[in-house]
Parts: structure tokens; C-alpha cells; sequence
């Protein structure tokens, strides 16, 4: 399992690669400001087989997963959908 093998999913869709950009509250400074934080799933350091992203309700949903055939989940993440500011989903051609 490296970055090269990473199969990419949008809503169980095999497709290239997808990036979110989504609001994070920055804590670094005495202002509370919010930043625009970036997930690129093709540059993820997470060591999975499957990503999986989904829009469920109110949530972005980014699955990884171990062994997707055996429904190995490694970690979930869940961002509100008030929180997305973007989302592009590169096909697979």
C-alpha cells in the first residue's frame, strides 16, 4: 500500500482524485480566525488502500480504508457541509 496504489472513491465511484476545501478554525493565534484547509485525496499521507468521500446529510464523510472488500476501516472523518467551501472531483479517463 503507497500513495501510487490509492484507489479513490466519490460516493463508491472510482474516480482520479478529489479535493476538498473546507473551513478550520485557526487556534494558533488569540484570534479565533477560520482558514481554508485542503484535503487532496492522491496527496494523503494516510497509508490506506481506499478513500472513500461522501455527501450524507449534513457531513462530508471521508472514509479510509484498510481493506475496502472486507470493510477494514482504518479512520472516518466527518466535516459539516456548512464548513465546504469546494469540492472537485477529477474523473478517471
Amino acid at each position: 500500500m503507497n500513495n501510487n496504489t490509492k484507489i479513490i472513491k466519490f460516493h463508491g465511484t472510482e474516480v482520479k482524485n478529489i479535493i476538498l476545501q473546507h473551513l478550520v478554525k485557526d487556534n494558533s493565534s488569540q484570534d479565533s480566525k477560520e482558514v481554508i484547509n485542503e484535503f487532496n485525496a492522491v496527496n494523503s499521507e494516510q497509508q490506506c488502500e481506499t478513500i472513500n468521500v461522501q455527501v450524507v446529510a449534513e457531513y462530508v464523510t471521508i472514509t479510509f480504508y484498510k481493506k475496502e472488500s472486507s470493510n477494514t476501516i482504518i479512520k472516518r472523518e466527518l466535516i459539516p457541509t456548512h464548513r465546504v467551501q469546494h469540492i472537485r472531483i477529477e474523473d478517471l479517463e
